[in-house]
Parts: structure tokens; C-alpha cells; sequence
């Protein structure tokens, strides 16, 4: 179940802090009035946090049908996990682009003029 924090609405309640963390189900309605000192609340945003529980890696990919590769050296992958080939090499030209793409200045978005 989920954390939801609420607030006051127009004023700060000395009884609650300020904040009020309840634990609700996602289907339940926001509360309108804290259980505690009865003012009226509000919901507000607060930071979410989330813990991956199963492991997944190169094996893991490799049984449900991808093929994953490190880089081994410049412009060559070799194979981790998977079907596929063993190793994938990047042509010169394709290396030497690669290079130049890197080179180039980075675009700047004029949030005023768009």
C-alpha cells in the first residue's frame, strides 16, 4: 500500500506538524478532513520510492529471447547473454561517425522563441 501526505488547506495545524502521512489504497478517496485534529486536507505530491525485487541480467535476457553485449574495446561488442553472434564490430566509416556526431556542439532548445 502506498504513502499519501497531506496538508492543511489554509492554515498549520499544531496537533499534526503540518504534514499527515496516512497509508492508503490506491482505490480509496483522498481524505477531506485529518482523523486527527478534523481540519480540512489536502493531498500533495511527495517524492516515490520503488525497490526492484527480482535480479535481472544478461542470463535473464538471454532466456527470454535478447541477446546483450559489453564494450570490449572501441567500435567492438562482445556477446554476454543470448543467441546471437559473438562479437559485433562497427566499420571504420561507421566508427569514424560515431566520432564526428560526438564532435559536433550540442543543440540548445530557445524555450522563448518555440
Amino acid at each position: 500500500m502506498p504513502i499519501y501526505e497531506y496538508e492543511p488547506c489554509d492554515r498549520d495545524c499544531f496537533i499534526c506538524e503540518g504534514k499527515l502521512q496516512l497509508m492508503q489504497s490506491i482505490s480509496e478517496d483522498a481524505l477531506g478532513l485529518c482523523p486527527f485534529c478534523g481540519m480540512e486536507i489536502k493531498k500533495i505530491v511527495s517524492r516515490a520510492t520503488f525497490k526492484l525485487q527480482k535480479h535481472s541480467g544478461a542470463e535473464d535476457a538471454g532466456k527470454k529471447g535478447f541477446s546483450t553485449y559489453k564494450k570490449s574495446e572501441k567500435g567492438v561488442w562482445e556477446k554476454v547473454g543470448g543467441d546471437g553472434a559473438d562479437y559485433l564490430v562497427g566499420s571504420k566509416e561507421d566508427i569514424a561517425a560515431v566520432e564526428a556526431e560526438k564532435q559536433k556542439p550540442a543543440k540548445k532548445l530557445d524555450l522563448d522563441k518555440a
